[in-house]
């Protein structure tokens, strides 16, 4: 993950110096807000592989407390909303060939169920507006055909459910 994530580092555009040093001890527990900030920048213009790794990432950044506080009440609108449910919901989840869809779409649950392995996450997930939207996507991603997404959806709801 190091190597891939370095490289589409190297190759961007995007502003990334702080997301460059951090990966030099490549720290998750110690990820610096300014590099969380470029890493969701970053995969708001990723594509394909990348923007799994990117969400993969994401999904370990936010094991920790402070870190999934940070992420979940500074980039929901960003991350969640327009990078992960928004992007999914413009594709078709009944296309059996879309197989990069349908694996970044398993990726952002595991990265959202992961919201729920702190106590940070699960006050976050709690807030009425995220916590509906949140039903909504995993209510829609039922219609996957993609039946490894359809389990993470339903894990996801579960975790959702059990916060209350």
């Amino acid at each position: 993950m190091k190597e891939f994530i370095s490289k589409l580092v190297a190759s961007s555009s995007i502003k990334v110096n702080h997301l460059q040093t951090w990966l030099k001890g490549f720290d998750i527990k110690a990820m610096p807000n300014d590099a969380i900030d470029q890493l969701v920048h970053l995969a708001g213009s990723a594509e394909d592989k990348s923007k799994i790794a990117l969400v993969d990432l994401m999904r370990l950044v936010v094991l920790s407390e402070t870190q999934a506080d940070y992420v979940f009440g500074k980039h929901w609108g960003t991350l969640v909303d327009s990078c992960i449910i928004g992007y999914i919901e413009g594709t078709d989840l009944k296309d059996r060939d879309a197989k990069v869809i349908h694996n970044y779409h398993l990726a952002s649950f595991k990265f959202l169920t992961n919201a729920y392995q702190t106590t940070a996450g699960r006050a976050h997930m709690q807030d009425h507006a995220k916590g509906l939207q949140l039903t909504q996507f995993c209510t829609r991603s039922f219609l996957s055909c993609n039946q490894k997404t359809v389990l993470h959806a339903a894990i996801c709801l579960f975790n959702h459910l059990l916060c209350f």
